[in-house]
């Protein structure tokens, strides 16, 4: 898990997301821990819990096993409409695993 839980809703096309902004996230790669800043959005998805971007171009993926990765380089329109889309993970796949750098992320608490 890659951290808090949620409070507001709003929903756009038939896609339920939950909003979180500004969410210090503490994040560790396995060598170090940072806290960064995240804006969340939980979505309804059969394989992924939510979806988060932050200022520095990075989205971040947190999926229903627990496992979470960091996408290096997606700009925050790429990452926004990733938690909008209407298959969360077909778009992963298709728009962002192939194009985009991952690292996976552990959580400290």
């Amino acid at each position: 898990m890659c951290s808090p839980s949620a409070s507001e809703s709003e929903g756009s096309k038939n896609v339920q997301v939950t909003k979180l902004d500004n969410i210090v996230t503490p994040i560790s790669d396995g060598t170090s821990r940072i806290d960064v800043i995240i804006n969340w959005r939980y979505v309804e998805s059969s394989n992924v819990k939510r979806v988060g971007w932050d200022k520095h171009g990075n989205m971040y993926v947190e999926y229903l096993s627990g496992d979470c990765y960091a996408y290096m380089g997606v700009s925050r329109q790429r990452a926004v409409a990733t938690a909008y889309s209407n298959s969360v993970g077909r778009y992963i796949n298709r728009k962002i695993k192939k194009h985009f750098r991952p690292v996976k992320l552990g959580v400290t608490s």
